[in-house]
């Protein structure tokens, strides 16, 4: 773990786990939404699903969130991040050819029991997720 990383108490609650690194606090949020409700509630409560920018970003998430499949806020519409940050970073699980597109997979999950590789889902699943919030100062 990075000097950067800090792990906070800004949001220690049973549901909630949070860490911070650079301008950008992410928080696991445990309880089970589908995808347009988790950006909903990640909208309404902090920043935004979670934009993870870099290898190194992924890192730190795996290392803190619990071995889950955890919703990111990255879609299919030629897979963009729902906040429109222009990051191209992709962590995709290439041992099961992800993104795969079985049925109607459009959302991005995190699997983070699988060193944080990601995958694609059908955006009615219901898992739990990451948020974000940024500080303009820094942290």
């Amino acid at each position: 773990m990075s000097a950067a990383m800090i792990i906070t108490s800004c949001f220690y609650l049973n549901s909630i786990k949070c860490f911070s690194g650079s301008n950008v606090s992410f928080v696991h949020i445990k309880t089970y939404m589908n995808w347009t409700e988790a950006l909903s509630y990640c909208r309404k409560h902090h920043t935004d699903l979670a934009s993870i920018r870099n290898l190194d970003e992924n890192r730190k998430v795996n290392n803190t969130i619990p071995k889950d499949r955890v919703w990111i806020g990255l879609y299919r519409d030629t897979w963009k991040w729902a906040d429109a940050n222009n990051s191209t970073f992709r962590n995709w699980n290439k041992e099961n050819n992800e993104p795969n597109s079985h049925g109607k997979e459009e959302c991005a999950a995190a699997n983070f029991g699988r060193s944080g590789q990601w995958e694609d889902w059908n955006c009615g699943e219901r898992k739990s997720f990451i948020c974000y919030s940024q500080s303009k100062s820094g942290v």
